[in-house]
C-alpha cells in the first residue's frame, strides 16, 4: 500500500499517457513542452490532468532537469516572486523541495524514476527525478539530508512513493554504467544482474532508489514502489528507450493542500 495515500493534506500522482489530446508519437497525454509536441495540446493535457486532480489554477513548479544532483528549495519568499513559477523553468536541478502549501512540485519522466517524499511531521514535500546519473550521485539521499538540515526532519518519519519507471526486464546497460552502480552500491542484491552476453547487465533503477531511501533512514514499510515497467506497458506509459527518444513525457507531482492545518495531518 502507498503510505502517502493516507494523508488527506497531501495530493500526489503519477500520470500515464492516457486521456490527452496529443497526436502520435506523443499520443495522448504528453505533459512536456520540450519534446516537439504542439504547445497548445500540451497545455490542454496539463489542464485536463490538473482538473481531474482538482488542482487547476494552482502554480505548477518545474525545473530544467539535467540528470545531476541539484536541489531547488522553494520557500515563501521565492513563491511570492512576480514571475513565479515561470521564473524557475530554466533553473537547473533534478529535485524540488518545499513546505509552502498550494504549489505543485513536478518532475518530468519517460523511464527515469519519479520519487515523491513526504515528512508528515514537518509537512515538507519533495519531488525527485531519479535517472541513473542522479541515482549514482545519491540525489535522493541528498534530498533527505536537505530536509534534515532545513526543517529538522527525522528520516524515520518520512514516507516515499516511487512511480513507474524502466524495469530490470528492459533496462540493459554496459560496463561503464554497471561499474558506476557497483562503486555507489557495492554488490547489493538485485540492483545489477549480469547477462550472458559479456559486458551487459540488467539494472533495477527503482531498487537502487529504494536503497538510497533506506540508507537515508526511511523504514522499508514507508517506501512504496509502483512495480510498473514503462517499456513493457506501451498502453500506459511513455518510454524514452522503447520509443527511441521520440516520445512524450509523464509527470510525478505532489502538493500540500492549503485548507488543512498542521493539526489535521
Amino acid at each position: 500500500m502507498n503510505p502517502l495515500s493516507r494523508h488527506r493534506e497531501l495530493i500526489h500522482a503519477f500520470s500515464t499517457r492516457r486521456g490527452g489530446k496529443s497526436h502520435p508519437p506523443f499520443s495522448s497525454l504528453n505533459l512536456s513542452f520540450q519534446v516537439g509536441d504542439d504547445p497548445t495540446r500540451v497545455q490542454e493535457n496539463r489542464d485536463r490532468l490538473l482538473k481531474d486532480l482538482t488542482l487547476l489554477g494552482r502554480p505548477l513548479v518545474s525545473v530544467r532537469q539535467i540528470h545531476g544532483d541539484g536541489i531547488l528549495v522553494v520557500d515563501e519568499e521565492l513563491a511570492r516572486q512576480e514571475r513565479f513559477p515561470l521564473s524557475l523553468s530554466c533553473f537547473a536541478a533534478d529535485a524540488i523541495v518545499t513546505d509552502v502549501r498550494g504549489i505543485i512540485l513536478t518532475v518530468s519522466v519517460a523511464d527515469c524514476v519519479p520519487v515523491i517524499i513526504y515528512d508528515p511531521g514537518r509537512m515538507v514535500i519533495a519531488a525527485v527525478h531519479g535517472g541513473w546519473r542522479s541515482t549514482v550521485a545519491g540525489l535522493t539521499s541528498k534530498v533527505v539530508s536537505c530536509l534534515v538540515d532545513e526543517w529538522g526532519t527525522r528520516p524515520a518519519d518520512c514516507q516515499a512513493a516511487l512511480g513507474p519507471s524502466l524495469g530490470p526486464c528492459c533496462y540493459e546497460v554496459g560496463e561503464e554504467v554497471a561499474e558506476a552502480f557497483i562503486r555507489r552500491f557495492g554488490e547489493q542484491e538485485g540492483i545489477l544482474s549480469p547477462l550472458r552476453q559479456k559486458g551487459k547487465w540488467r539494472l533495477d533503477l527503482a531498487r537502487a532508489q529504494r536503497a538510497l531511501l533506506l540508507e537515508s533512514g526511511l523504514s522499508p514499510s514507508s517506501i512504496f514502489s509502483s512495480g510498473y515497467c514503462t517499456s513493457c506497458r506501451s498502453d500506459l506509459f511513455y518510454s524514452y528507450r522503447r520509443d527511441k527518444a521520440k516520445t512524450g513525457r509523464m509527470m510525478g507531482l505532489v502538493m500540500l493542500r492549503e485548507e488543512y492545518g498542521e493539526d489535521q495531518g
